[in-house]
């Protein structure tokens, strides 16, 4: 079978710095370019699968930490689940970069599904075991930290770089969408069938993931020679490449400002500012955390055909925007308002994170895409938590509403400088192919 038939074959001519990508018939820029490849299809089934079953996972969990009186399984396992991410990241992406994307992936999932099996074995035990918890934990963050940098580079091993941006479109079309669903289906599966039942069914979402990456078989990679330093040496090999690329350590550092001023706090922060500025309770903060889903499922679908904006403009000039919806919510007083700028900021805040991680993915050579990622989630993830810490402190000095203004003020300034550092500025998108 012809590789313009069958997207899988391998039979495309493979450079030094980049695996072998077939040609399809009829391949563009459309969002259901990706999809026409096999492998990608069975990749990105999987991960709407375990995105739903990690969510299930995690409202279950929840669940039954409230009504069984057991914080400490919640925390325990939340605690470990940070902890194994955030140490499994600095060596995550090197591990992607040396052994390819499909064997970290399967070993993550692996690593996911006993570790939720064993939270749950531990809840139908009574969860009596606070340490076997934390440890469940820990692998399951784990396998978090090694996954991520390695999905990242499996799109650059199956897809040509003219379809990335299209396939982050799919990617946070597919989390929101598994986000929703998958809270959903917890909350039920909770109410029907009991937390162990429930939490084994959020492990099958990881189980099946695995499955279908061994069904994806191997795929051809680009052959990287070894370079002979430890593990740790090659993951700083991804820090040395950031800081000698201003487009890339001034955009991870313009997102970690967004992150640490906006993002994260406003987790904490929006729902009492909505309470004080709204005069509303939990259902108007949820009326606006669902407002915000449906933005993003739109930027997700839109994203695409925005590519006559360049990348840079595009990115950070969304950011600002966002930053500037935040400000805007901790003004407005009127609700209707607010879920219309809800709504905008999640539209913009998808196609921005969807366009940084395609401009990621094309830029960077593909023997450090797995590290440059590493960094890259450190930065998000490491900033989050302190973020979260310094809210009440910040709130002895001002309202909630003073302090989600002047924290997304601030970052809106740092977003909207950006763009205008020369190497943001002449980011551009990769080629588009001709069919």
């Amino acid at each position: 079978m012809s590789a313009a038939t069958d997207p899988d074959t391998g039979t495309g001519t493979a450079s030094p710095a980049a695996p072998a990508v077939e040609e399809v018939a009829g391949s563009g820029n459309g969002l259901r370019a990706p999809l026409r490849r096999r492998r990608f299809r069975l990749l990105y089934a999987g991960q709407c699968l375990s995105r739903t079953g990690d969510l299930v996972f995690q409202v279950s969990l929840a669940g039954y930490a409230i009504t069984s009186g057991s914080p400490a399984l919640l925390a325990y396992t939340l605690f470990g689940q940070a902890t194994g991410t955030v140490l499994m990241l600095l060596v995550g992406g090197a591990l992607a970069d040396r052994f390819g994307a499909r064997k970290v992936m399967l070993w993550a999932d692996l690593a996911r599904v006993l570790a939720t099996a064993g939270v749950a074995a531990q809840v139908a035990a009574g969860g009596r075991s606070v340490w076997a918890i934390a440890a469940c934990g820990l692998l399951l963050g784990m396998g978090d930290g090694a996954f991520e940098p390695a999905f990242t580079l499996a799109f650059t091993e199956l897809l040509p770089k003219a379809e990335l941006l299209a396939a982050n479109s799919l990617q946070a079309i597919a989390l929101r969408t598994a986000g929703i669903a998958g809270a959903a289906l917890g909350g039920v599966l909770l109410a029907t069938v009991g937390a162990t039942v429930s939490l084994g069914l959020g492990t099958a979402g990881f189980a099946l993931a695995l499955a279908l990456v061994l069904l994806a078989g191997a795929w051809p990679v680009a052959h990287r020679a070894a370079s002979g330093d430890g593990l740790f040496k090659e993951a700083t090999g991804g820090i040395r490449y950031v800081f000698a690329h201003p487009w890339l350590w001034v955009s991870i550092a313009s997102f970690g400002v967004s992150v640490a001023l906006v993002v994260a706090p406003a987790k904490a922060l929006l729902p009492l500012a909505s309470a004080d500025v709204l005069g509303g309770g939990a259902s108007t903060y949820s009326l606006l955390v669902g407002s915000q889903a449906a933005g993003a499922l739109v930027g997700g679908l839109l994203v695409g055909r925005l590519r006559r904006i360049p990348p840079g403009l595009l990115i950070f000039g969304g950011m600002a925007v966002v930053c500037g919806g935040f400000v805007a919510l901790g003004l407005s007083g009127s609700v209707l308002a607010s879920v219309a700028v809800a709504t905008v900021v999640g539209a913009v805040l998808s196609a921005a994170t969807v366009a940084w991680a395609a401009t990621l993915q094309s830029r960077v050579p593909g023997e450090l895409i797995g590290r440059v990622s590493s960094v890259d989630w450190l930065i998000s993830l490491g900033v989050s938590p302190l973020a979260l810490v310094a809210v009440p402190q910040l709130l002895a000095y001002g309202s909630p509403a003073t302090v989600l203004v002047t924290a997304a003020a601030i970052a809106l300034v740092v977003s909207a400088a950006t763009p205008l550092v020369p190497a943001v500025r002449r980011l551009a998108w990769p080629a588009a192919r001709a069919a």
